[in-house]
């Protein structure tokens, strides 16, 4: 899987499917690293359940703010054939449901929170 860029101007959040071979031509980015913020936890690791071909992903063991200045952005699941990602807005619920197609299998969940960056859960 490719890795996550922020925007240095910008809360845009981008996934690397295909390498920059020159990077002279990159936009003005920056790569994200999971879980190397210094944010509580209990509020920013995913949290994942699995059912058969149903993956859940709750965001944290305690519940994050879904304010429009505090708030989970994206949830993005890993995939051994690729991945899924859900778009959250403040006032939601922070979390998602992702249905794998037969043969595919979980790898990992990511969220990104607008203050606290990018976390990680692994299988």
């Amino acid at each position: 899987m490719g890795n996550f860029y922020k925007g240095q101007n910008s809360q845009n959040i981008f996934l690397e499917l295909v390498a920059i071979t020159d990077q002279n031509k990159a936009p003005q980015i920056e790569e994200l690293t999971a879980n190397t913020t210094d944010a509580a936890q209990e509020k920013h690791v995913p949290v994942v359940t699995i059912h058969g071909n149903n993956v859940e992903v709750s965001i944290g063991s305690v519940s994050h703010p879904m304010l429009e200045e505090h708030s989970i952005t994206v949830i993005f699941i890993e995939t051994k054939m690729g991945g899924q990602y859900r778009r959250l807005t403040p006032g939601e619920e922070p979390k998602a449901v992702f249905t794998l197609e037969d043969g595919d299998e979980f790898v990992a969940a990511y969220e990104y929170c607008n203050l606290h960056g990018l976390w990680k859960a692994g299988a």
